[in-house]
């Protein structure tokens, strides 16, 4: 960071002014003894931080690395995250760090300060922070945690990579429903007026598509609140949480959330196992990191059993929390004293069978979409032709 400073110039006996650049204030005033200045105020030197965009998990990932290279380099916290408060680029990010510091000087803990910082951490983050905390490992906490991080934007990138063309062709279909909506089917809405009656699909369509050309505001309007609710109910964290307890409970999509929580608690207990946290801190930090209600109330469960005096294998068993092949590794684990690394391996488990899961969801996603748009269209034109062949007395 750099620093203004005034003071007097030894040498020449005359004061000075100027700007250095140091890691720390005490850095900063040896260099300046050095070029032998006497300081007689120095101050941290107010940048001008451009981009001023939102903040995203996957701008966390590089300063959370960098972050535990400074603190293993032996840098103070507060040094190192007024060092990331520095950059230039992102004006969240240097918000964010800044505050960080600022916390921390006033004796807030770090994993405290996370979670009370703006910057969207995810819950686990704080969780390994507080094990780093304890176990005086914080640069490998926060090195998990980067890691951890860099692995959830990589399955959201490939889950984003895979819904690109199955959203697409949603778009080209409602595309393609709305040019037929208003502009073929307002020219055969005038059989409206016959008097032959209409079968009912095609009185449905032909109607539908005078209302919408005649109100086209209001169909409009609830296009845009509809979207907004959706955005709204996206953005709730309460309604996020009920959207998640519903789909890991549906046929598909349940089995694959549940392996990929399943990846998430293994890899959070094996990190804070190997960072010295005693098992059932571990398994209560851990549980905490889980997006479905049953799941962590049965991770929970383990944790209280396991201060009741229950074996680890047996707990798990009982909470059905994972597989039986997974309950194996564990017991090894347990025995052979290497439960750290068997976590780690569980958690690779789950991690190559979410992904298999994903792509068998994905590759169901596909010919989903033609369907509903296909059966779309194909009503708006069945309702057409139905319309035609009962005004001209046509059978089909």
């Amino acid at each position: 960071m750099k620093f203004n400073y005034e003071g007097i110039d030894l040498t020449l006996k005359q004061p000075e002014t100027g700007e250095v650049e140091a890691l720390t204030e005490a850095e900063a005033h040896h260099l300046l003894q050095q070029r032998n200045i006497e300081v007689t105020r120095l101050v941290v030197q107010e940048n001008k931080v451009e981009g001023k965009k939102k903040v995203t998990v996957s701008d966390l990932v590089v300063p959370l690395q960098e972050l535990a290279t400074l603190t293993e380099s032996g840098v103070i916290l507060v040094d190192a995250l007024n060092a990331l408060a520095q950059n230039k680029m992102h004006y969240g990010l240097a918000q964010g760090f800044r505050k960080l510091a600022s916390a921390i000087e006033g004796g807030e803990s770090f994993s405290k300060s996370i979670a009370s910082s703006k910057l969207p951490f995810p819950t686990y983050v704080e969780h390994l922070v507080h094990a780093g905390e304890l176990s005086g490992q914080l640069s490998n906490a926060l090195n998990n945690a980067a890691a951890q991080l860099k692995y959830d934007e990589a399955i959201r990138n490939d889950l984003r990579a895979a819904l690109t063309y199955p959203l697409v062709l949603i778009g080209s279909g409602l595309v393609a429903m709305l040019i037929i909506f208003f502009a073929v089917v307002p020219k055969f809405s005038h059989m409206l007026d016959n008097e032959k009656e209409l079968p009912t699909l095609a009185w449905f369509v032909l109607s539908a598509g005078r209302y919408a050309n005649e109100y086209p505001w209001l169909i409009a309007s609830g296009f845009i609140g509809v979207l907004l609710l959706i955005v709204g109910a996206v953005t709730n964290k309460r309604i996020q949480s009920k959207i998640m307890n519903i789909a890991i409970g549906l046929p598909v999509i349940g089995p694959w959330l549940a392996e990929q929580d399943a990846a998430r608690w293994a890899a959070l207990c094996g990190a804070m196992l190997t960072a010295r946290v005693n098992l059932v801190t571990a398994l209560s930090l851990a549980a905490q990191s889980s997006a479905f209600t049953r799941r962590r109330a049965r991770a929970e469960q383990i944790a209280d059993d396991i201060q009741a005096g229950t074996a680890l294998p047996e707990a798990i068993e009982r909470s059905a929390l994972l597989p039986g092949t997974s309950l194996n590794l564990l017991n090894v684990g347990d025995k052979t004293g290497k439960l750290a690394e068997m976590m780690g391996a569980v958690a690779r488990l789950h991690d190559e069978s979410c992904k298999r899961r994903m792509k068998q969801v994905m590759t169901l996603i596909e010919p989903l979409a033609i369907l509903i748009v296909g059966v779309l269209i194909g009503i708006m034109i069945l309702g057409i032709v139905l319309a035609i062949t009962a005004s001209t007395d046509i059978a089909i």
